[in-house]
């Protein structure tokens, strides 16, 4: 790839996540990576009114640039827990051009913070917006806690787990062949088309290998015990295999999934089990909570009507 295009989203003239982003390009600097001052391309907050009287002549300057350039590295601060005020305006104005502002071109998503979380929150917002762009996200990357991983002076990571993670990210962005990453949403709704095809080993690769499962209650379970904690993905398995002892589903709806923060997804819906040893239906909804991590579900919890179930076990005798 030729051509790549880097800034920030940000207009504080010290911005840490205007230093990732040259680090990044300094790091790789035999790729053809160009940098671009966003402030040089400032415009009005924009309204109807102002367009009325013209797009500004440097919005039009800057997609001319977006025009030429290949790929992108957008590093987004995080205000509130979304992005920057000064970026969504540039968003506004290229979006008035064209909604489709990236072209169909590679996109890698950076950010950093003075907190843990490397200003990950919003990050997910953006990722699921890209392509509303016209923007192929092939992956992101979050630096958290700026002064301790970052030496600001010789301009780069200090950690070297943060740099093998930044690697991966970069590499996924460069590869042409690597496909688009996934949306948290996208995550958890092909654990569901895997789970109600009766995909099980599919099902299982969505599960990150130290996965944490909890089923209904928080506590430690006998094997054969359907509710409790499971741990990593070989758990999982057991997890799905004594579902599979137990009931005979007939019916599993997904009502709703949802995103929030934190990488948290949220899905409800509702499902009926034929209960294989009284031969009684479990009828119940559900809500699930999944918070994912490199395209996996890192912790599950799952909920569902734990009184319908006592009585669907029952035996009746005559």
């Amino acid at each position: 790839m030729k051509n790549i295009l880097a800034f920030s989203g940000s207009n504080n003239p010290d911005s840490i996540n205007e230093k990732l982003v040259q680090s990044v390009i300094e790091r790789y600097s035999n790729c053809d990576i160009r940098f671009i001052d966003l402030k040089k391309f400032d415009a009005p907050m924009y309204s109807q009114d102002i367009q009325s009287r013209g797009i500004p002549q440097t919005i039009l300057e800057l997609y001319k640039i977006f025009q030429e350039s290949e790929g992108f590295i957008v590093a987004s601060p995080e205000h509130n827990g979304l992005p920057s005020a000064f970026l969504k305006n540039t968003i506004d104005w290229l979006s008035i051009i064209n909604q489709k502002f990236f072209d169909n071109k590679p996109v890698l998503l950076l950010s950093t913070s003075p907190g843990a979380t490397g200003a990950k929150t919003h990050l997910g917002l953006l990722a699921n917006l890209v392509h509303l762009w016209g923007g192929k996200l092939k992956s992101t990357y979050s630096l958290g806690s700026f002064e301790s991983n970052f030496d600001v002076n010789i301009k780069r990571i200090k950690n070297d787990l943060e740099i093998e993670k930044l690697d991966k990210a970069f590499n996924a962005f460069i590869n042409n062949d690597t496909k688009a990453v996934k949306s948290n949403k996208e995550v958890v709704e092909s654990y569901f088309e895997a789970f109600t095809n009766g995909n099980l080993d599919e099902v299982l690769h969505v599960f990150h290998p130290n996965c944490y499962i909890v089923s209904v209650k928080e506590e430690e379970r006998s094997t054969e015990q359907l509710h409790g904690i499971y741990r990593t993905r070989e758990e999982a398995k057991q997890f799905l295999n004594n579902i599979i002892s137990l009931f005979e589903t007939k019916d599993f709806t997904v009502d709703t999934v949802v995103e929030a923060n934190g990488n948290l997804v949220i899905a409800k819906g509702k499902f009926s089990h034929l209960v294989k040893s009284s031969g009684k239906l479990f009828n119940s909804n559900w809500v699930q909570l999944c918070i994912i991590e490199d395209e996996m579900i890192k912790e599950y919890r799952f909920y569902e009507d734990s009184a319908a179930l006592i009585e669907a076990l029952s035996i009746e005798h005559a």
